[in-house]
This record gives C-alpha cells, sequence and structure tokens, in this order.
C-alpha cells in the first residue's frame, strides 16, 4: 500500500499553536497516527479541491452565497435559523445573504405558515439546476483524479473511507446524545 508522506505540509503541524477551543469538553493532544492522518486528510482536500473554471467564475456569487446555496440543496426547505447555523454567522447575517439569493432567483422565501415568526426558504428551479451545474463538474474532476488508482487500490481507499465515516458518525451520534442529556439536565 502507497502511503501519502507529508512530513512539512501536515495539516496538524499547521493547525497546532494558537487554535480556538470549540468545545467545552477537554481535548487530548492527538497522538502521532492521528496527527498524520489529519496531515493526509488535509493534503488529499487539498489535490482533489478542483481547479477554477470559468462556471465558477460566472456565477457571480460569493463564498457565503455560495455555502447557503449548497446547504439548502442539502436540506431542502429549511428555516432561516438552520440556514445560519449551517453558514456558521448570525440570523441577520444569513437573512442578508439569503436576500441576495432571492434578488438572484435562486432562492424563495416564505412566511411558515405554522409560525408566523419564522421564515422557509428552498432552491428555485434555477438555483437546483446552479447547484448540480457547479457539483457535476467538481465530480468530473475527482473522477478524472481518482481514475488514476487500480481497482484494488480504489478499494482499499473505499473501506478506509468507510471506516473513517463510521468512527466520525459514531462520535457524531456520542455528541448529540451528550447534547440532549445537558439539555435535559438544564430544563
Amino acid at each position: 500500500m502507497k502511503v501519502l508522506e507529508t512530513s512539512g505540509h501536515s495539516g496538524a503541524q499547521e493547525r497546532s499553536g494558537g487554535g480556538v477551543a470549540t468545545s467545552d469538553k477537554p481535548t487530548r493532544a492527538a497522538n502521532p497516527t492521528t496527527q498524520r492522518l489529519i496531515g493526509d486528510l488535509e493534503y488529499i482536500l487539498r489535490l482533489l479541491r478542483p481547479s477554477i473554471h470559468d462556471d465558477w467564475f460566472t456565477v457571480e456569487l460569493t463564498m457565503p452565497q455560495l455555502r447557503a446555496l449548497f446547504a439548502l440543496r442539502r436540506h431542502g426547505d429549511c428555516r432561516m435559523g438552520i440556514v445560519a447555523n449551517q453558514l456558521g454567522t448570525s440570523l441577520s447575517t444569513a437573512t442578508g445573504v439569503i436576500d441576495r439569493l432571492v434578488e438572484r432567483g435562486l432562492v424563495e422565501r416564505w412566511q411558515d405558515p405554522a409560525d408566523r415568526r419564522s421564515n422557509v426558504c428552498h432552491l428555485t428551479q434555477e438555483g437546483v439546476d446552479l447547484a448540480e451545474r457547479l457539483l457535476t463538474l467538481r465530480r468530473r474532476e475527482w473522477e478524472e483524479r481518482l481514475n488514476g488508482l487500480t481497482d484494488d487500490e480504489a478499494r482499499e481507499a473505499q473501506r478506509a473511507l468507510t471506516i473513517l465515516l463510521e468512527g466520525l458518525e459514531r462520535l457524531g451520534q456520542e455528541e448529540a446524545d451528550d447534547s440532549e442529556d445537558e439539555e435535559a439536565r438544564s430544563s
């Protein structure tokens, strides 16, 4: 099995020191294997980062607008609070981002009949088409890059990714359970 050499570009090294804690849980230093995995994943993502296509220039959307577009594609009809959460912004900032997408005809927004204080938004057909076109470009480029793997290498990579995904999903479920326990204690 071929192993990526990441010395000199390890993401774990780049991110150590000066980082901002995102959880109240105590953190433990990553062991060398985890640090290597982080570095390899960051390097893989850089290698798979699509080159800039002309289509990406012609959309004339900001990065937050693109992120909102893809979040709505992924989640369907969303309340503004969910959009804000997906963007990692305040509700007022997310509202501004969605306002621009509504002006462009990419998103529709309406008042939730069940809760008149809430707005729900979703992609228009034009928004769906744009998101699909951009994602298709990315998928084609990834296919071109990954077609260089032999069938055995591709199967081995898939097995490794399955292990990684299952571990991350397990961790995500544990965090959700912890959050529910904390919420129950505070009420």
